[in-house]
């Protein structure tokens, strides 16, 4: 076994502190406006970050939720069960905003110039249950528009 080679992180502790590289737990407590004691824990899988933690460390990262929670860049069906219940548990108690930027910050990264218009206009969407109502029927209506034979 070849002793310079880094092995994969399996674990999300261990993916934290992948990230955290040659950081102190301080340091990188500070970027991610936490305690210490946090980024000590949450090294030791004996807590998991919270869904604003979560992001804050992906944004610092660049790298996606997912792989923070999963290893893997792309959820799929062979995912082991534990680590899509850890998933879902945490996106389900992801507020509205939190998903909003979770969802911005996909658009951000692919450079596109409206993804400030549409986190905004996301902002107001999730904020107005009237107009997400509307909205949702909207796309309903375009859904069975799509699917309706011809």
């Amino acid at each position: 076994m070849d002793k310079g080679k880094k092995k994969e992180p399996k674990t999300l502790g261990e993916r934290i502190r992948y990230l955290r590289g040659d950081m102190t737990q301080s340091e990188f407590a500070d970027i991610l406006r936490i305690k210490q004691a946090m980024i000590s824990r949450y090294e030791a899988n004996k807590e998991t970050p919270s869904p604003k933690v979560l992001l804050r460390i992906a944004q610092f990262s660049n790298r996606s939720i997912e792989w923070l929670l999963t290893g893997s860049d792309i959820v799929s069906k062979t995912t082991p069960v534990e680590v899509q219940r850890a998933a879902a548990k945490t996106t389900k108690a992801m507020s509205k905003d939190d998903l909003v930027d979770v969802a911005a910050g996909y658009i951000r990264d692919t450079k596109m110039p409206e993804a400030q218009e549409f986190n905004t206009m996301m902002k107001e969407l999730f904020s107005d249950k009237k107009l997400l109502r509307r909205m949702l029927d909207y796309f309903r209506y375009l859904r069975f528009e799509e699917n309706a034979p011809r």
